[in-house]
């Protein structure tokens, strides 16, 4: 376990290793762990420049304010985008990419709680597609911009909030996941996450990724689900948190600190190059998703420790049948597909 204090230490390096003007990219930074991660590392950078990808301009408008507050020489731009939809992701890059010529760091966290199999407009399952596709279609359409930072600067980096260390087995004549029992949907959603970073790794080995698990922080997510399965977990969440909140759950704001941890620790370095963020005070480099150190891919708990063995195991699995091909051809036949399609 990456201990808190080590974190903390490590975090308070950011003002002086890290570039001023540091180029931040958030998708669902309006609530829980996103906006805590966000309204930490204002804490630390020095001036930077914040691009907030939501779909409420009321939340962002007040997440922005706070930022303010905690650093008055950042800059803070709400680019409006509906993140269950590709096509607005693709508009809010192409906004980033107008503005900016390098991006340090993409915070991946947007997803609603959606335990319905309703599809969006564009026909993806309502459960992935803010949660898994337009993440990883962010992550890709900003990788240039990531590229250029890591040839230029000390940190170049995506943070992925989703499932790490529950990969398993994946379906995969079903990797779109419409019909996979909800029993079932966790460690095939978690490999999906993990092996689709891997690939975009492979395009740019120079800028690292982390996929991560949280761990149990009570936020707006567990509050919001929708339906009567989402009530029964509302009120499961709410007891257990209210019962054992302090041995169970991670509080808040230490969640906070670590992801911004993931996002800058050296300990967590790219395959290639030399933007390994924050210089490591102590402890070994992670191994990476494949068990590797430096493989610049990474599959922690909320400790920061990983991949899990299960985890790696079932990934070596994956990777000897050919799946992550599988996977990333079907990324990219669906971004394809939907911006080929009418569909607004």
């Amino acid at each position: 376990m990456v201990s808190l204090s080590d974190v903390l230490a490590s975090n308070a390096q950011i003002t002086t290793t890290l570039p001023k003007g540091l180029v931040a990219v958030l998708a669902g930074a309006t609530n829980g762990i996103g906006e805590i991660t966000l309204k930490t590392l204002v804490k630390y950078a020095t001036a930077p420049r914040v691009y907030l990808f939501a779909r409420n301009p009321a939340s962002a408008e007040r997440v922005i304010v706070e930022c303010r507050q905690l650093n008055p020489q950042g800059q803070y731009t709400f680019i409006k985008a509906d993140l269950s939809l590709i096509k607005d992701a693709d508009r809010a890059c192409e906004e980033v990419k107008r503005k900016e010529k390098l991006v340090n760091l993409v915070v991946l966290s947007a997803g609603e709680l959606s335990l319905q199999r309703n599809l969006t407009p564009e026909g993806l399952l309502d459960l992935l597609a803010s949660s898994t596709y337009t993440r990883i279609r962010i992550a890709q359409n900003l990788l240039p911009l990531l590229s250029t930072a890591a040839r230029t600067t000390a940190l170049a980096r995506v943070i992925n909030v989703a499932a790490a260390g529950k990969e398993g087995d994946m379906i995969t004549s079903d990797i779109g996941a419409l019909n996979i029992p909800l029993y079932r949907i966790r460690p095939h959603l978690a490999s999906l996450h993990t092996l689709a970073l891997e690939k975009l790794a492979e395009q740019a080995p120079d800028v690292s990724f982390l996929h991560d698990f949280p761990g149990a922080v009570y936020t707006n997510l567990h509050k919001n689900a929708a339906g009567f399965v989402g009530f029964l977990f509302r009120v499961f969440f709410t007891t257990v948190h209210t019962l054992l909140g302090n041995w169970m759950f991670v509080p808040i704001e230490e969640c906070g600190e670590r992801h911004v941890f993931f996002a800058t620790s050296g300990r967590y370095p790219p395959r290639e190059g030399k933007a390994i963020g924050v210089p490591q005070i102590g402890g070994a480099i992670a191994r990476g998703s494949d068990g590797n150190s430096h493989s610049g891919v990474y599959s922690v708990g909320w400790d920061g420790e990983g991949p899990a063995k299960g985890a790696e195991l079932a990934l070596k699995e994956l990777r000897k049948k050919g799946v992550p091909d599988l996977v990333w051809d079907h990324f990219i036949g669906e971004f394809e597909r939907v911006s080929k399609s009418t569909t607004t």
